[in-house]
């Protein structure tokens, strides 16, 4: 009989590093891992990224759009999860919930499902980034200290762009936190230190929140077979409404592919795979950038 697949969670806002971070272990792993991706577009952008960072023998990647895991697409993930956790190769499964999920419902979902697929949920890891993540925010505001409250283990995650005084005023207001973490980190780029993968904690019943989805902001998708002018995008992300909290997008442009990213108000620009369409998704902002992207078509 098989025995029972480690589960991680890898949660956290927008633009904080979650996909980095999971391609990043996936990358160096041995194990053949299953990883669960809920982008809220249709686009699957954070799948394909992972997916390129190991071959068809030590990675699965599969993607179930939508706003959230707890919500619209839980009919889809609990089939998908039963699939994965079926399969004798499969050692370790991954989820990744968007950074509009609500973590309460979805780990009351995980809790119960547990026994029937066959998985063992490990400890939740929960990434910030102290820069932008403000002391008032976690103990006031609901979509924020949702995060802390579910979170097994916390990891600090893009210290090097942080300061000193913003890494110590968010390990200070951890210092206290009730329930208390297992483990609290810090990295940059997304590198998680591979023990934590090994780490098991009691089953406990899941907290409860009050975060709600009317508190969340606008969410924008794009789709295009047009050839893009990579100059024009890249002045458009710089000029883009302050209100948008993150950006992604694979384009096709007059130079070749590349991936376009918004995250913690820096703009990260990649080569990419070839696609057969350009796509974007983005939070915050309004649907005018979908007419402002169309703009940077180009005319040739």
């Amino acid at each position: 009989m098989k025995s029972t697949i480690p589960l991680h969670l890898i949660a956290g806002a927008l633009g904080v590093g979650k996909t980095t971070a999971i391609r990043q272990f996936v990358a160096t792993s041995q194990e053949f891992t299953a990883v669960l991706v809920n982008d809220f577009g249709e686009t699957g952008y954070d799948a394909s990224f992972i997916a390129e960072a190991g071959g068809a023998n030590r990675i699965r990647v599969e993607n179930i759009p939508g706003g959230c895991l707890c919500c619209t697409t839980a009919a889809r993930m609990l089939p998908a999860l039963k699939m994965l956790c079926a399969k004798p190769n499969v050692k370790r499964i991954i989820v990744e919930p968007s950074g509009i999920a609500l973590m309460a419902p979805l780990l009351k979902m995980l809790h119960g499902a547990a026994a029937e697929c066959g998985f063992e949920l490990a400890p939740v890891i929960v990434l910030f980034d102290p820069a932008i993540t403000r002391k008032a925010a976690l103990e006031a505001v609901p979509y924020w200290r949702q995060f802390v409250d579910c979170a097994d283990i916390i990891v600090a995650n893009r210290c090097d762009l942080a300061s000193p005084q913003a890494i110590d005023q968010f390990f200070r207001c951890l210092e206290n936190w009730n329930p208390p973490k297992l483990k609290v980190l810090r990295t940059s780029f997304g590198k998680l230190p591979p023990e934590i993968f090994d780490l098991r904690t009691q089953a406990s019943a899941p907290p409860v929140s009050d975060a709600h989805h009317q508190d969340l902001p606008y969410a924008g998708l794009f789709r295009s077979e047009a050839i893009f002018r990579l100059d024009a995008l890249n002045r458009l992300l710089q000029e883009i409404e302050p209100s948008l909290q993150r950006f992604k997008g694979v384009f096709r442009t007059n130079e070749g592919f590349y991936r376009l990213e918004i995250a913690s108000g820096a703009i990260q620009q990649t080569s990419a795979t070839a696609a057969t369409q350009s796509f974007a998704e983005w939070i915050g902002g309004s649907a005018a950038i979908a007419d402002r992207l169309d703009a940077c078509r180009s005319k040739g």
